[in-house]
């Protein structure tokens, strides 16, 4: 019965994956191999290698790249668009980051391990991404060092940013939350629901109100304080 409803999710989400026009194809790839560069190059066989596997989506807003307790089906990268990456535990959930292009989408331990993942990615906006399907990827990751290598550094650098993000979400108070929030996604405080924005900061969607209401600005965030502005339009006075 399980594997019946995993075999409709599937299905379900391929539905919604539309390919990419072959002109889209050289922008998001150049733009993946500049990502790369910039991170720790890789050689020329090793790009060649990773190209033969790529396939080029575009998947509308609010469709779930990857369900909870599926295994991670592939390493994204991100072109276009902004993804939640949402946490569930003990039948609760919450939102822990926003996936902003261009940048790497995946779930590290269920893509590596091929263990049921407990978190779930999902389109905030319409995205365009190239996938590398996890099987022949792994493989190529214990194959070739230099693509181990990016890969391992760029796991430490999200590990080393997801850090920093949590010592800010236990040290600073909920207001001086909502705006760093503002300040590090801007254009996701436009698009996401906001209780998706209180998950993420910590608060209940009630308190994310009265802190929207009371808070004051400083003579130096008033571009925040516009955004929050522009926020109470776009989702009206919750």
């Amino acid at each position: 019965m399980n594997d019946r409803r995993l075999n409709q999710s599937v299905q379900k989400k391929e539905q919604t994956m539309q390919p990419l026009n072959p002109k889209d194809y050289l922008q998001y790839a150049d733009q993946l191999r500049n990502f790369i560069n910039a991170t720790s190059p890789v050689s020329d066989e090793s790009w060649e290698k990773m190209c033969g596997i790529m396939n080029f989506w575009r998947v509308k807003k609010g469709v779930r790249l990857l369900d909870y307790m599926h295994v991670e089906s592939s390493v994204r990268f991100l072109g276009k668009g902004t993804v939640k990456c949402e946490d569930h535990y003990n039948e609760k959930s919450f939102v822990y980051d926003f996936r902003v292009a261009p940048i790497i989408l995946s779930e590290t331990v269920s893509l590596l391990n091929g263990t049921r993942s407990r978190i779930t990615l999902e389109t905030v906006t319409e995205c365009e991404f190239i996938e590398l399907p996890r099987i022949p990827f792994v493989d190529m990751i214990f194959s070739n060092l230099d693509i181990a290598k990016f890969c391992a550094i760029g796991v430490a650098n999200y590990l080393g940013m997801t850090h920093y993000k949590q010592a800010l979400l236990r040290t600073l108070d909920a207001k001086d939350r909502y705006k760093h929030f503002l300040k590090e996604f801007p254009s996701v405080a436009l698009e996401s629901k906001l209780e998706d924005i209180a998950s993420y900061i910590g608060v209940t969607q009630q308190s994310l109100s009265r802190i929207r209401k009371n808070i004051t600005w400083e003579s130096h965030e008033k571009e925040l304080e516009a955004l929050s502005n522009e926020l109470e339009v776009v989702h009206g006075k919750h």
